[in-house]
């Protein structure tokens, strides 16, 4: 009789135990729900609309060179108070790399080359930069204190000759290149 009591006890005590566990379970489950219902709301509540002094950031990438030109401006009038589904059906054919109400970059891909043309020249003995403007006039944009003496007799010549850089990005790598 005692064995008997004794086994009722335990199967009470794992059946309380599993009731128990399973109940957790669908409590801890019910609050999850809840909690990403509540963060749902909140979402919607606090939706990410451009205003007046949202930074537009506007990319235009060149696939022939892969020079990429910014231009930042302030929002206009017109994209005030817009949401990012919004903003997807104006910009069609733009890619929206980054929206908040701080910043919206916006990217678009242009076929052929940019108009960032720059040459590595001499100027009075020494490394200068050169642009090329739209009427393919040549003007002096900065003149380095690195003199051409101080570079290897190669790279001096094709300075001297005119050396030919596309873009801003590549322009920079090769002055650090010789500066260093």
């Amino acid at each position: 009789m005692r064995k008997a009591i004794v086994v009722a006890a335990l199967a009470s005590f794992l059946i309380c135990l599993f009731a128990g566990y399973y109940v957790a379970l669908w409590m801890g489950e019910r609050d999850k729900q809840i909690a990403a219902g509540a963060e749902i709301r909140e979402v919607i509540r606090t939706q990410k609309l451009i205003n007046a002094q949202t930074k537009m950031i506007y990319q235009y990438f060149y696939t022939s060179d892969r020079v990429t030109k910014e231009q930042i401006e302030l929002a206009p009038d017109f994209l005030q108070g817009l949401d990012l589904e919004q903003l997807k059906s104006i910009y069609n054919g733009w890619q929206i790399v980054f929206f908040s109400p701080e910043k919206v970059i916006l990217r678009c891909s242009i076929e052929g080359m940019s108009s960032e043309a720059y040459i590595l020249g001499e100027q009075d003995g020494c490394l200068a930069v050169f642009y090329e403007d739209g009427n393919k006039a040549i003007h002096l944009k900065e003149k380095t204190e690195l003199p051409l003496s101080a570079l290897p007799e190669g790279e001096a010549r094709q300075i001297r000759e005119g050396l030919r850089v596309t873009g801003e990005e590549n322009l920079a790598k090769i002055l650090a290149d010789l500066m260093s």
